[in-house]
């Protein structure tokens, strides 16, 4: 038996590769210990070793790994992220912030979780990302059509959804219906959301903390695209306004499945405005209509070619110089621990934790959480 201060034995190749997968500096690590950089350097090069009790706080706190991998003789092995995020430059890969880089390990994991539950299968009889192949300009209109006809999305149920929060929760439960798994995570100022590729197991991960629902809205349907696309993505300013011909792809095709074009141009405020300027209340009532942003249907009108490059990015500034901030709706943990999770990720692992096929340790690793949490997240998921 260990206790805290005693130095033990492990291979300084698994501190490299702890550190290094989640493109975090030396200088970081010397920093969130309270040590020079020599210390952290000398671990690394096996000239000295840490204490259990700083073994402990790079496990739990810096690194967010299980501290008995520092005790394997070679790192595991993960899916390289490189062959996930295909839209993005390895160099650019190596520049992700540490921060962000640790929610993408996060989000792998949910993967391999999914994988070993499933037996490798997808649930899904017939997965939404295997049935679109080749999408293009020209056909971008009529594979949407199709996805909304797959998920059931059509201009009166979004009409009457409660509110863009509604929204979001029934896309989700229809991308998961259709083999898609859907996380959210506290991604801050990184991005709006990402996700990651796999043959099997795709994922899409939204952040929870975006100011307002109408922007998971159209992130949820902007990271579908990268999965049909057979690549994962990242979704930011950068995507959302991109001259790169993916992201210009991906972001109309989120477009037309939320927005089709034949409803919008039925619509009696778009046939009666003769003007391609349109006003802030018309923008508004289009939008509540559809559960999106103001911006969103903006740009399909200039899409459409109904308002003008110029209008759309006066509107733009307008709008961004007036940001609308979500209220703080405090929050219950175990409730904001299932919405980031998912119900129907949730019952699976109680689901596999009744039937035997896993202890109560795996499911609280799988939910992330402490054994003792587990009831309060159960009552949660089978509440009627």
């Amino acid at each position: 038996m260990f206790d805290n201060n005693e130095i033990v034995q492990i291979e300084p190749g698994i501190l490299v590769w702890a550190r290094t997968r989640i493109n975090m500096s030396i200088s970081e690590v010397a920093q969130r210990l309270k040590k020079d950089e020599e210390v952290i350097e000398s671990w690394e090069k096996g000239l000295d070793l840490p204490t259990l009790a700083q073994l402990e706080k790079l496990s739990y706190q810096i690194y967010k790994i299980p501290l008995a991998v520092f005790f394997l003789a070679e790192p595991p092995v993960e899916p390289p992220i490189n062959n996930q995020f295909r839209t993005i430059p390895s160099q650019e890969i190596a520049l992700l912030p540490s921060g962000l880089m640790l929610k993408v390990r996060e989000g792998q994991y949910f993967q391999e979780v999914l994988k070993e539950l499933f037996n490798g299968k997808n649930p899904s009889t017939n997965p939404i990302f295997k049935r679109f192949k080749n999408i293009t300009e020209a056909n971008q209109t009529v594979i949407a059509k199709e996805i909304r006809e797959i998920l059931r999305i059509s201009k009166k149920g979004q009409v009457n959804f409660k509110d863009t929060t509604d929204a979001f929760k029934y896309y989700r439960e229809k991308l998961e219906e259709n083999g898609i798994f859907v996380f959210q995570q506290t991604l801050k100022k990184f991005c709006r959301g990402y996700s990651l590729f796999d043959n099997e197991f795709p994922v899409i991960i939204i952040n929870s903390s975006e100011e307002s629902d109408t922007g998971k809205n159209f992130t949820i349907f902007h990271e579908l695209s990268h999965l049909l696309l057979n690549m994962g993505g990242i979704t930011n300013e950068y995507s959302y306004h991109s001259h790169n011909q993916e992201e210009i792809l991906c972001n109309r095709l989120a477009s037309h499945i939320l927005i089709a074009n034949d409803e919008l141009l039925r619509n009696s405020m778009i046939i009666e405005n003769k003007s391609l300027e349109w006003s802030e209340e018309i923008l508004k009532l289009l939008a509540k209509d559809h559960k999106v942003s103001k911006e969103v249907v903006l740009r399909k009108l200039l899409d459409l070619k109904l308002t003008t490059q110029d209008f759309y990015r006066t509107k733009r500034k307008e709008w961004l110089s007036n940001p609308f901030k979500r209220k703080s709706k405090g929050g219950d943990f175990y409730r904001n621990k299932l919405s980031k999770l998912g119900y129907y990720y949730s019952r699976i692992i109680f689901n596999n934790l009744y039937n035997g096929r896993i202890n109560q340790y795996q499911a609280s690793e799988y939910l992330t959480l402490k054994i003792n949490q587990i009831p309060q997240i159960e009552r949660l998921v089978f509440k009627t």
